[in-house]
């Protein structure tokens, strides 16, 4: 039967370390506002723990919290996690078959490499109105896990780590929410990924991943804000890149209604476009195929061609816009372009074409110019 235990320094409360000897199954503990230290020993299952004050800064437990292998789930709400030397704020181990919620919490991270929140096992991680700031969450590889985030937010930018790093076999959910970095997989991560209404620095895809974008938003400007390569299919509506999508090995990649600034494709890449617009350039090589339906292909200033495809790359095209802004149109090599044309805001456009090449352009004028 559960209990609810008043923690506190007040007349009616027991102290933190009195509630420690004698934790029992379904115990919720109730923390008044203050500092409470978490002595490294400790292991937590089965059990609630809520702040009582009005924000969870509040109530800040100074420790790494540790789940034990036995677990069935700790649920934290309402409180401050602040790990006090170079350890995971939060730990769950590799045997454990678990269930890890907070709610309304602040997770601190020591600053370093060390991941804020660290997954192993069978978990399933559920973050609501949570923030993590100065460390990741990281989720290993032996791990068969499910993460949901919503209304959350995770700040952490590193330049060899994600934000969130994920591994092994699951889900990801991630609504409303916003992570300060990118959004890692590896060679051995076999997940599908739903990102739904957020925002992220970037996102780094490998191994086999199915991801899902929707009405979501990419911040960085490099070249590969969205770096896709391994066995990856990617369904993507509604979006906007900053940056430039890179795309390496075999993804398959659906683009929807999306604005990308540049886009990159090499190898047996394959790509759907659909009523998005390119706002600076395209560039299409090796094997790459490419269907394009009411898509735009502008120019920048910044690159030669707005539309280049070289190698064995074939694009076919429907009802495409482009506007080339001082930029050319390149098809080289032995690849392939057709496409029929809507609008342009040129009267006649280039192409620079190779000797191999074959372009069919059909609703403009256009000429060649042999390389």
């Amino acid at each position: 039967m559960s209990r609810l235990v008043s923690v506190g320094a007040g007349g009616g409360e027991i102290s933190w370390h009195e509630a420690l000897k004698d934790l029992r199954a379904d115990d919720v503990l109730l923390l008044e506002p203050g500092f409470y230290e978490l002595p490294a020993q400790i292991l937590f299952a089965n059990i609630t723990i809520k702040g009582t004050g009005s924000i969870p800064e509040d109530t800040t437990i100074l420790g790494s919290v540790n789940l034990a292998a036995d677990s069935q789930f700790v649920n934290l709400e309402n409180l401050c996690i602040n790990t006090n030397d170079d350890s995971n704020s939060l730990f769950v181990p590799a045997e454990a078959n678990t269930y890890l919620t907070l709610r309304n919490c602040l997770i601190k991270g020591y600053g370093t490499d060390t991941a804020a929140i660290a997954a192993n096992g069978k978990v399933t991680l559920e973050l609501y109105s949570t923030i993590v700031s100065n460390g990741s969450i990281s989720i290993y590889a032996n791990s068969d896990f499910r993460l949901e985030m919503n209304d959350s937010i995770i700040e952490h930018v590193a330049e060899e780590f994600g934000a969130l790093a994920l591994e092994g076999h699951g889900t990801v959910i991630i609504n409303n929410s916003k992570i300060v970095g990118s959004i890692d997989t590896f060679s051995k991560t076999n997940a599908e990924i739903n990102l739904n209404n957020s925002v992220a620095d970037a996102l780094l895809l490998q191994g086999q991943v199915w991801l899902n974008m929707l009405n979501s938003r990419l911040l960085s400007e490099d070249d590969s804000c969205l770096y896709i390569t391994d066995k990856t299919w990617v369904n993507i509506i509604g979006c906007q890149f900053n940056g430039g999508i890179y795309l390496n090995q075999k993804p398959h990649i659906i683009v929807q209604n999306s604005q990308i600034d540049r886009l990159i494709a090499v190898n047996e890449a394959e790509i759907t476009l659909s009523n998005s617009l390119i706002l600076n350039h395209a560039d299409f090589q090796d094997q790459v195929k490419c269907v394009a339906r009411r898509t735009t292909f502008n120019g920048g200033n910044d690159y030669q061609y707005f539309l280049a495809l070289s190698d064995h790359a074939f694009l076919r095209g429907h009802d495409l816009i482009l506007n080339s802004n001082g930029a050319e149109l390149a098809v080289k090599d032995f690849a392939k372009m057709r496409a029929s044309i809507i609008a342009s805001s040129d009267e006649s456009i280039t192409v620079e074409c190779g000797h191999e090449a074959d372009i069919r352009l059909l609703g403009m004028k256009w000429t060649t110019k042999k390389k």
